[in-house]
């Protein structure tokens, strides 16, 4: 079976298992009501890569969340995970790879200016030929 920070969970729950098991662990830690309002502003997502056998949270902040702020997540987010003292994903008691991915970055959709190509002035179409 598998578990996320301890406890047994079906793998395509693991996600939402990391985020109540990341602020259960942070509650005797002096900084957790700022990790934990921060926690609450992320849109977090757990997949696997196959390819790279690695478990994958990501977790993606709004734009507007200050750099200073990303890097005390990360720290916190060590901090955590060594404390515990338990593997993050384990699979028949098997500790598993994984990884943790913070972003803020603004996603830009290219299609948008490939396929309205006609409708840009030819700088603006040069910014998306191949």
């Amino acid at each position: 079976m598998w578990k996320v920070l301890g406890v047994e969970t079906p793998i395509i729950a693991a996600g939402d298992v990391w985020i109540s098991r990341m602020s259960e662990l942070s509650s005797r830690k002096k900084d957790a009501p700022k990790f934990r309002e921060l926690l609450s502003k992320a849109n977090i997502r757990y997949y696997f890569d196959t390819i790279r056998e690695v478990h994958v949270f990501y977790v993606r902040f709004p734009s507007d969340v200050e750099m200073s702020d990303l890097e005390f997540f990360r720290d916190f987010i060590v901090k955590l995970e060594k404390s515990s003292k338990i593997p993050v994903v384990e699979y028949e008691g098997e500790s598993q790879t994984h990884t943790t991915i913070i972003s803020s970055d603004e996603e830009q959709d290219d299609h948008v200016g490939r396929n309205n190509w006609w409708e840009l002035g030819e700088d603006e179409v040069r910014k998306y030929a191949f």
